[in-house]
């Protein structure tokens, strides 16, 4: 079930950071519109404040992502690290 928690919370932390980074963007875009038509190269067609939230929101699923696997990754070694412990504790009292 380690496994399944994992997952979720990976997921959850990548839904979470996807709806940050879309407002966040979309907030940028209020502020400062030419910024943000410069900087994701954005054509004249539809909402700039639509568009912002939507590559926000796909940047913020990316580093979500990575974020929490990393966190996850050095869980992970944290375990190994006590289990390879345990197991030199063991030999040494024998």
């Amino acid at each position: 079930m380690n496994f399944l928690r994992y997952f979720l919370y990976i997921v959850g932390g990548a839904l979470v950071s996807s709806i940050l980074g879309g407002l966040f963007a979309c907030a940028v875009a209020l502020v400062s519109p030419e910024f943000v038509s410069t900087l994701f190269g954005h054509d004249a067609h539809g909402s700039l404040v639509r568009y912002a939230a939507g590559v926000g929101m796909i940047w913020g699923v990316f580093l979500g992502t990575a974020a929490m696997g990393f966190s996850l990754l050095l869980i992970t070694l944290v375990q190994i690290a006590r289990v390879i412990r345990k197991k030199a504790d063991a030999q040494n009292v024998q």
